[in-house]
């Protein structure tokens, strides 16, 4: 019998060895991973400078023979295997506790056309996995879970694949499948705890527009990253591409010296002018090869810019080129641009150019814009326009100018002036094209329109700080219009047009008499941590990360201009957008209140007017209501509103089988408003996006309970 016993105990012997090692192993990984968790967060963050290089590039891998029934090759330049862009930069980066990334462009090289979700800056490179959350900005607004989150172990597995005397590899494997985390390895320094290599993929499933597989590939170094990639494929409309973004970061210098900071204003994060546009200056600090490709697209486009500046030789008009053939004039705009590329002339599209609506029929409303830019960043516009209704038989024009005269601080100057028809309510609740399909098609006629003739100006411009500052003033000839047609494709039942008074819809007394105006206007704003870029002298603004404050002040003057108008108007609001809740998505917000201080004489064009919808498809603007009337909340008395929506961004979407592919955002929000006159109004809301696609189901209340409710969907095109 102890024969027996002691040979069963030898057989089971490797098998209990094996088991001990694994759990120690596993003991092992546990405790070196919190090590590594807790140092990893201590130098977290770090004060350097250092050169960097980025280099990006995409390529269509594979393109459908046709789409709509067109052939692709046909009606385009695209090939498979072809490179539709390619990004080169070299800067100077700062990192700073306080401040953030800042980064001085010395050099940049572009071929081919800018996609959207492209990396242009080695910043967004410091992809550093100390943090507990992880983003790829230009691809995604999800957030990734970093394996070395200060909570890892419940949204990870560790084990060790392998270890010697000074590293340790670690396979990072995610508990849940389809959580926004990533999948793969990373290499540690056993001594310092301290990240060596990574490489992780996360997967299109998880939350990336367009994308299939994402893969990073880093390098650190005493706690930073100094060398990253960024490899991804995906699938748009069966068009195939892959994208690479590559940075390397050398010349480290830890603590960043004060005075290099000196040059960049407070909330700027790149500086960036035409010196940089030189390929022998980039040249030098190339850390990457070119491939073969790449160095042939790059020849062929310095022989076609080569060919152009040749050719150039006036700015006059006889000088300008096309930019897009005649069919796309019937729905998008018609560029032409001079060879200089100083001068745009901008033809709107045909098709969106005629419109039906009850008080002037069918009509056209056609304008064009004429652009020319300077070097300085410098710009104006003049932009005539003629609007034609055949049932009340008459013609109008107007044009405005505009004129960038202080890029740097957004200097602007705009100047209008004509005969028009304008909505009774200006928040633009309804645009013409679709009030045209509902008077046609449903014999609705929910836009409410008066004639004004008018001559407008006025100055803006950034004072210091964040505070900008804008002063108008306007004089104006108001009249009151009425219904000179109820012509519509079908007859509904129960159903017919209103009147063009929105107060009392169901008789033809005109709203206000003809009377004129003459107003001044002030707006006071100030944005809290508003980054910006400053490229050739002029600012491009980044979404703010703080919330902006807004200060509206109008003055009615009676008499001057035989001006009937006479009242003051205050108003003050607070605002935010896509505040950063991590992985629950992100929320945004709007508070404002107003009130005539004194209302002698206030007609009701210019009553306090709110985005309101009676349509199938809505405006998803932040501030816009989903079922409120147009018109019947305006008030010349007082007001409060409020609004706020959050994205979850597929926080529960992509627990779903199947819905998880869609990739849907999901969506909540809610407005509120009241005034004297009608008292509280409340709306709710649920829906999903897509792309420039969305749904919403909408619930309204007033204090006597539910007023509607019902679907509501958006397009963004």
């Amino acid at each position: 019998m102890n024969k027996i016993y002691l040979c069963f105990m030898m057989f089971l012997l490797p098998f209990i060895a094996k088991g001990a090692v694994l759990t120690d192993s596993t003991t092992w990984v546990k405790q070196f991973m919190r090590k590594v968790i807790e140092v990893q967060k201590l130098n977290r963050v770090q004060n350097f400078e250092s050169d960097a290089y980025l280099k990006s590039n995409l390529i269509l891998e594979n393109i459908p023979k046709t789409i709509l029934g067109k052939k692709i090759q046909i009606r385009s330049n695209l090939k498979n295997r072809q490179l539709i862009w390619l990004y080169e930069t070299s800067s100077k980066l700062y990192s700073d506790k306080n401040l953030g990334f800042k980064e001085l462009v010395k050099a940049t090289k572009t071929y081919g056309k800018y996609p959207s979700w492209d990396f242009k800056s080695p910043a967004q490179l410091q992809v550093n996995f100390a943090d507990d959350l992880v983003k790829f900005e230009a691809l995604s607004d999800k957030s990734f879970i970093s394996p070395l989150e200060k909570n890892a172990f419940k949204d990870y597995n560790f084990y060790l694949i392998e270890k010697d005397s000074f590293t340790a590899k670690i396979n990072v494997v995610p508990k849940h499948k389809y959580a926004p985390t990533f999948t793969g390895n990373i290499t540690i320094n056993i001594k310092n705890y301290a990240l060596k290599d990574v490489d992780l993929k996360t997967t299109g499933t998880k939350g990336i527009d367009f994308i299939d597989t994402l893969q990073v590939l880093q390098t650190y170094k005493d706690f930073k990253p100094t060398h990253t990639v960024l490899n991804y494929n995906g699938d748009f409309l069966r068009f195939i591409f892959t994208g690479k973004s590559e940075a390397i970061f050398n010349n480290f210098k830890t603590g960043v010296n004060p005075d290099s900071l000196k040059t960049f204003g407070k909330n700027e994060i790149v500086k960036d002018d035409s010196s940089a546009y030189h390929s022998n200056k980039l040249v030098k600090d190339r850390s990457i090869f070119l491939t073969l490709q790449e160095r042939l697209s790059y020849a062929y486009e310095d022989s076609l810019n080569q060919f152009r500046k040749d050719e150039i030789e006036s700015d006059s008009l006889s000088g300008l080129s096309k930019k897009v053939r005649l069919f796309p004039l019937f729905f998008s705009d018609l560029v032409w641009k001079s060879k200089s590329k100083k001068n745009l002339i901008l033809f709107d599209p045909i098709f969106p150019a005629f419109f039906y609506n009850t008080v002037e029929g069918a009509g056209l409303s056609y304008g064009v814009n004429f652009l020319s830019f300077s070097k300085d960043g410098k710009y104006w516009s003049i932009k005539p326009r003629v609007r034609y209704g055949l049932s009340n038989n008459e013609l109008n024009s107007d044009v405005s100018l505009s004129w960038l005269y202080k890029p740097k601080s957004r200097g602007l100057v705009n100047f209008s002036a004509g005969s028009t028809y304008r909505d009774l309510n200006p928040n633009g609740t309804i645009g013409t094209l679709q009030n045209t399909l509902n008077t046609l098609f449903f014999e609705q006629n929910f836009m409410k329109l008066y004639r004004k003739e008018y001559l407008s100006m006025g100055i803006g411009r950034e004072l210091v700080g964040n505070f900008y500052l804008s002063i108008g003033t306007e004089i104006s000839r108001n009249y009151a219009a009425n219904n000179t047609r109820d012509y519509a494709f079908r007859n509904i039942r129960d159903r017919g047009f209103s009147s063009n008074n929105p107060i009392a819809p169901n008789f033809g007394d005109k709203i206000f008499p003809n009377y004129t105006a003459f107003f001044i206007n002030s707006s006071l704003i100030y944005t809290l941590r508003q980054p910006y870029i400053l490229k050739d002298g002029v600012k491009i603004y980044k979404l703010p990360l703080g919330p902006r404050f807004i200060v509206n002040y109008r003055k009615g003057v009676n008499g001057i201009f035989h001006s009937e108008s006479n009242y003051n108007y205050l108003e003050g609001e607070i605002q935010h957008e896509k505040l950063d809740m991590g992985l629950w998505g992100y929320g945004s917000y709007s508070v404002s209140a107003g009130k005539f201080l004194d209302a002698k004489t206030v007609y009701f064009p210019e009553w306090r007017h709110f985005s309101g919808n009676s349509a199938l498809v809505f405006n998803p603007g932040l501030k816009s209501f989903h079922l409120l009337d147009f018109y019947t909340y305006s008030t010349s008395r007082f007001f409060m509103e409020a609004h706020f929506e959050h994205n979850f961004n597929q926080k529960f979407s992509a627990r779903i089988p199947v819905i998880r592919k869609l990739k849907l955002e999901e969506l909540l929000g809610g407005g509120y408003l009241t005034q004297p006159d009608r008292g509280d109004y409340f709306e709710a809301y649920i829906g999903l996006r897509r792309w420039a696609f969305r749904a919403d189901y909408a619930w309204s209340f007033d204090k006597f309970g539910l007023l509607n409710q019902g679907f509501r969907i958006s397009f963004a095109f």
